[in-house]
C-alpha cells in the first residue's frame, strides 16, 4: 500500500497542473507494482476543499465537477479509503504533543497517524517536510 496526500489528487484532477504528467506516472508506476493506493476520508475533504478554491486554481472546479471527479477516482479498484481508528486519533494527539505541533499541522499529523495504523510506511507528497517530524513514513516526492 502507498498513501495519497490531497496534492496528489489535485495534480491528477488538473490536467494542466504543472506536476501531472509527473504524478501521473508515478501513481501509473505504483500501481503496475500491484500496489494499493489509499488515503483516509480526510484526504478527500482537503481535495475537495483545494480543487474548488478559485484562490488557488484559475478556473477552480465546481463543487459538481471535483465531487464527480473523486467519486470516478474512487471507484478504481486500485483505491481504498482507510478508517480512523482509537489508535489513530490516540496517535495524532501524542505527536502533537511530542512534537509541539500547532493547529495547522492537525491534518497532516492525522493522515500521518491514519496510515501509520494500517500499516502504510510511504506516502506520495508535493510536501515531504510535513511528515519528516514524525520519522514513520518514506515519502515520494512529487
Amino acid at each position: 500500500m502507498i498513501g495519497l496526500d490531497y496534492n496528489i489528487l489535485v495534480q491528477l484532477a488538473f490536467a494542466d497542473h504543472a506536476a501531472d504528467a509527473k504524478t501521473i506516472a508515478a501513481v501509473q508506476t505504483e500501481t503496475q507494482k500491484g500496489e494499493k493506493l489509499v488515503f483516509p476520508a480526510l484526504v478527500v475533504a482537503e481535495f475537495l476543499h483545494v480543487a474548488t478554491d478559485a484562490r488557488r486554481f484559475t478556473p477552480p472546479l465546481t463543487m459538481a465537477e471535483a465531487l464527480d471527479w473523486i467519486e470516478e477516482f474512487l471507484r478504481n479498484p486500485a483505491v481504498s479509503v482507510l478508517e480512523s481508528s482509537q489508535a489513530s486519533m490516540d496517535q495524532t494527539l501524542r505527536w502533537m504533543r511530542r512534537f509541539n505541533l500547532g493547529r495547522k499541522r492537525i491534518l497532516d499529523t492525522q493522515l500521518a497517524a491514519i496510515l501509520h495504523s494500517n500499516g502504510v510506511r510511504r506516502l506520495l507528497t508535493s510536501n515531504p517536510a510535513d511528515f519528516a517530524v514524525f520519522s514513520v513514513l518514506e515519502t515520494v516526492i512529487l
